[in-house]
């Protein structure tokens, strides 16, 4: 009898235990993804499916949570949508570029000379004009609202011509550092808070004196293979494919302007003349096939217009890059 009562006493305590974790071991409660930043959102122009997606990958879950009231609201603007693609039918193609003054030619001369703005616009024709901002095919759906007060800031007693080609046409500017950790497997780590942080290229080195100063592991060097990480250019531009223009880098500041009440900006043109060939299959994530064969695409304008946008609290990220080198060493027959 007293065994049977010990065998049930160890029954109910392992039954207890089960039931009644102690404090060591519940999980604990770990808030995950709390950093966020401001973004202006313009989800009118979205697809439903975009704005689900949008809401759910990229936005903190309280803002996932109110996804009933946001896809109401984006059934509720697409009647007006619809209202501006019947009423501004080709408004989008009636861009008018404007020369700059001849004041500015000595400018203007000296950036196009400039060797950082020569290779970034090495590959299609190129002129400077003044152009509307408003008409601009604007691929890009969201803005970070935190980056364009500071641009604000910065720009808001700069808003001449001479100072705006400074703004808009320099081949460099001011950029964030990018940091750097070299981890396992000969792999380098770069981030950024600008997300235009990219890979620029790896090429081949014939080596200098200088060069062997990395050559750690020793050996004879005889070549290198060097690769560049950094941002983009600088100059605000766009393709223009008759009188359509479609705006490719300068989002943020061409927003932060337009805020300031700027409605005209210098920018380089980049003439296409050939779309399969010259224009690329997507800017922004959005397709050729919508920026440049839709008779009312999205344009900037439609980011000021009330009700196209959404302010939500995204999740803040940094841009990362990573560098490895694979090397494959063989014996073959000769």
């Amino acid at each position: 009898m007293e065994q049977l009562l010990a065998e049930q006493q160890v029954v109910e305590h392992k039954r207890r235990t089960a039931s009644d974790p102690s404090p060591e071991e519940t999980i604990p409660d770990i808030n995950v993804g709390t950093h966020f930043f401001n973004q202006r959102y313009l989800f009118a122009f979205a697809t439903q499916g975009e704005v689900i997606n949008h809401l759910r990958t990229q936005t903190l879950n309280e803002e996932v949570n109110k996804m009933p009231d946001t896809l109401l609201k984006w059934q509720e603007q697409q009647p007006r949508v619809q209202e501006f693609a019947l009423a501004e039918r080709g408004i989008a193609d009636s861009s008018s570029p404007e020369e700059l003054p001849l004041e500015c030619a000595a400018t203007l001369e000296g950036i196009a000379s400039h060797a950082l703005f020569r290779k970034t616009f090495m590959h299609l024709p190129f002129s400077f004009a003044l152009v509307e901002i408003d008409k601009l095919v604007a691929p890009q759906r969201s803005v970070n609202l935190d980056y364009v007060e500071r641009l604000q800031v910065a720009f808001r007693d700069r808003t001449s011509l001479s100072e705006l080609i400074g703004i808009c046409l320099s081949p460099v500017r001011e950029m964030p550092p990018i940091q750097h950790l070299e981890v396992a497997n000969s792999t380098h780590m770069f981030s950024s808070p600008n997300t235009d942080l990219r890979f620029l290229g790896a090429f081949f080195k014939k080596l200098g004196q200088e060069d062997l100063q990395f050559a750690e592991l020793g050996g004879i060097p005889a070549a290198a293979i060097i690769t560049f990480i950094g941002y983009g250019g600088a100059p605000v531009n766009v393709f223009r494919w008759g009188n359509r223009l479609v705006l490719n880098n300068g989002f943020h500041r061409l927003f932060a302007l337009r805020s300031l009440g700027v409605t005209s900006i210098p920018v380089v043109v980049q003439h296409v003349q050939n779309i399969q060939l010259e224009f690329p299959p997507s800017v922004g994530g959005l397709p050729r096939e919508y920026l440049l064969g839709v008779a009312r695409p999205v344009l900037m304008k439609d980011f000021f217009e009330d009700g196209f946008c959404v302010t939500l609290k995204a999740k803040s990220r940094v841009r990362g890059i990573s560098v490895q080198a694979a090397v494959g060493q063989f014996d073959v027959p000769s």
